[in-house]
């Protein structure tokens, strides 16, 4: 008798998602093993190392602990997390917005051309002491350093793929009798979507820039303050620890970056 097979839809997997789930699976467990190597071989060497210079791995943990146990790591990091968040939707948002403008209406564009080039040539760091003057010692001034720096990368990319975007399928839809909104709705936007994506991951990492140097420039709270505290105490292990959190930051911006890449289906971004 013929015996009858039966196969739940749930064990049927395509060979090629397969063959990408344990490409990730292997990459994951190779940094983890990087990683992991590289922190046991500079434990190993830090008793070798002046610690005025290099603190070992155990050290930052400890102060990092430290931090954590009194307070002083949340305060701070609520303090730059918050203008990180402030600034970069703001940079973000205006430049995205410019992006599109400027790249829907190529005449404009050549006209601003010298003047936006002529602005982002300028080191932003540099407005620092101006924005301080204008808007105080709070916040504020961290916030719009952090904007400036986050908008030009976003607007450039956003305004190179909108520029960029196939004019024949603009001819098309304009044949076909769509309005300015919807050219802009149904193919400028789409098609700068990469752009866009990129420019985002780009400016993370001149956000923190922004956001540390504003705060070493004048501010009493905040993960630049803690870095610029601990080098006066001569504390590598304080700085090490800050230069970590840091890194956590870069870390989860990327990655909501990199999820809002794979929801719009553009996960080589």
């Amino acid at each position: 008798m013929a015996r009858s097979v039966f196969f739940d839809e749930g064990d049927i997997v395509d060979p090629s998602i397969a063959r990408e789930r344990r490409r990730r699976n292997f990459v994951l467990a190779g940094r983890i093993v990087v990683s992991v190597g590289l922190l046991l071989i500079w434990q190993l060497v830090s008793p070798h190392l002046d610690q005025l210079i290099f603190s070992s791995p155990a050290d930052i943990v400890a102060r990092l602990w430290e931090w954590s146990a009194d307070g002083t790591l949340w305060s701070n990091l609520l303090v730059t997390a918050e203008e990180l968040a402030l600034g970069y939707v703001l940079g973000a948002a205006l430049g995205i917005a410019f992006g599109l403008l400027l790249g829907s209406y190529p005449l404009v564009a050549s006209i601003l051309d010298p003047l936006l080039m002529a602005f982002y040539g300028v080191p932003k760091i540099a407005f620092g002491p101006l924005f301080i003057v204008w808007f105080g010692i709070n916040m504020t001034p961290k916030v719009v350093i952090v904007g400036l720096m986050v908008f030009f990368f976003v607007f450039l990319s956003t305004y190179e793929g909108a520029r960029t975007v196939d004019r024949d399928l603009l001819r098309a839809i304009r044949l076909m009798g769509a309005t300015r909104l919807q050219e802009r709705t149904l193919v400028i936007i789409p098609g700068s979507l990469p752009s866009i994506l990129l420019g985002l991951k780009l400016a993370i990492p001149e956000a923190l820039v922004g956001a540390i140097v504003g705060e070493l420039i004048v501010s009493n709270r905040g993960i630049g303050y803690l870095l610029q505290f601990s080098a006066s105490q001569l504390d590598s292990a304080g700085v090490f620890a800050g230069l970590f959190i840091l890194m956590v930051l870069a870390l989860l911006f990327n990655s909501a970056v990199n999820y809002a890449s794979v929801k719009s289906g553009r996960e080589d971004i």
